[in-house]
């Protein structure tokens, strides 16, 4: 069954990308650091479990591109928001990061203040996802659909979209298009 499923994370969220990527106005959502998505499996023990495209969404010409499908393991970032958003909510199992707009902040979105993170003995890596999960079901009482990252030194502000599927994902990071 683990093969079947694995084979379904891949074929949906590389059908998602395809229909991010096939929208003449997505590339605006892209931000510097570049966007990935992810999309776990429905009992994931770690990073390996969670699929997302390798080298990340990118801009050339004024298309978003990407150059390899998804594979399993390929984003720790987008991993460990999914991860654990799932800590809370099972269902929500694929995120997404894009840039951030000022006209985001009307929507009904958690905004991240990295200046209230503890000290996590930087610059080590990889808490700093958690803790803003953490930090929104705690100040919410859920997993939003809507997360806000203000950034801070060095850290480029910007959004992430959180969802069921990629297919749920795609289409509500699309649909922000409208505020723009």
């Amino acid at each position: 069954m683990d093969d079947v499923e694995r084979r379904e994370v891949l074929i949906d969220l590389e059908k998602a990308v395809r229909i991010f990527t096939s929208n003449e106005k997505s590339h605006i959502l892209i931000p510097e650091v570049r966007t990935n998505i992810g999309y776990a499996l429905t009992n994931p023990s770690g990073i390996q479990d969670v699929a997302a495209i390798p080298g990340r969404i990118t801009v050339a010409f004024g298309k978003a591109v990407y150059c390899l499908p998804p594979a399993f393991g390929a984003s720790d970032h987008i991993a460990r928001v999914i991860l654990t958003a799932m800590k809370y909510d099972k269902s929500i199992r694929s995120a997404m990061n894009i840039a951030l707009y000022p006209q985001f902040f009307k929507l009904n979105a958690y905004i991240f203040d990295r200046s209230k993170e503890p000290n996590f003995q930087k610059p080590v890596e990889g808490k700093t996802m958690n803790f803003m999960i953490d930090s929104a079901v705690r100040e919410t009482g859920g997993v939003p659909e809507f997360i806000i990252d203000k950034g801070d030194f060095g850290k480029e502000p910007g959004m992430f979209v959180l969802g069921k599927n990629p297919n749920d994902v795609i289409t509500k990071a699309l649909q922000l298009l409208s505020l723009l």
